[in-house]
């Protein structure tokens, strides 16, 4: 099946040495498949995670002094969880279980990499592509589909990357969020890229809730259920 059933997290941490902290809201986190995972997989000792009960809070605080800088914007505290907030943690190989963007976070600054900056900027477009899919229909959903056919010809995934990135989790979520079982089978038909590209986000994204399992042993955070 190309759907997958909802991701959900509860998620409480403390870490002394903490990088970051993300303050969220349990209505936000529990309707946020893709935060509550990246919560999950991120470095457990250096983040620290602190859950409100009501409301709509969701912000990231960079660095453990008066001067931390602060993220409100749900796509950048993501980009920012996945890259430089961690130190590239997540987008390493060795410290992560795949390069969440796509490896490109590193070597997208001071102009080091051309490539990997226009791939950063593909992650933010794509992402909000996602954000209108959510606010969409099921049919603006299933138009989509053909023209991911036509883009993914001669691409794996969205931006250059070996793996599916947080851009490729967002968007695929986005689609299962609005077309699904049968409907989603019928969209697909005859889309053999499209349909490549939402099995590989969907085994992947399995895959990583087992690595969130694992983290969950030490780091007390509950696991991604799906």
């Amino acid at each position: 099946s190309l759907l997958p059933l909802p991701l959900s997290c509860n998620i409480t941490m403390e870490a002394q040495s903490a990088l970051v902290t993300l303050t969220v809201s349990a209505p936000i986190l529990a309707s946020d498949p893709l935060l509550a995972l990246v919560a999950s997989i991120a470095p457990p000792y250096q983040t620290k995670v602190t859950i409100t009960k009501k409301g709509s809070d969701l912000s990231l605080s960079i660095g453990a002094d008066s001067s931390a800088s602060e993220i409100t914007h749900r796509n950048a505290i993501l980009r920012s969880l996945c890259g430089s907030g961690l130190h590239n943690a997540l987008d390493t190989i060795g410290s992560s279980p795949l390069c969440f963007l796509g490896g490109h976070s590193a070597t997208s600054f001071s102009g080091a990499s051309p490539t990997s900056a226009i791939a950063m900027a593909g992650i933010s477009s794509w992402m909000s592509v996602a954000d209108s899919t959510r606010q969409g229909s099921a049919d603006d959903a299933s138009v989509l589909l053909g023209q991911l056919n036509e883009y993914l010809s001669g691409r794996s995934f969205l931006v250059p990357s070996s793996t599916p990135t947080v851009a490729d989790f967002d968007l695929y979520l986005a689609i299962v969020g609005k077309i699904s079982g049968e409907a989603l089978e019928t969209s697909v038909n005859g889309y053999n890229n499209t349909r490549r590209w939402l099995e590989q986000c969907g085994a992947t994204l399995e895959e990583l809730k087992i690595v969130a399992a694992k983290n969950a042993a030490y780091s007390k955070v509950p696991t991604a259920v799906v």
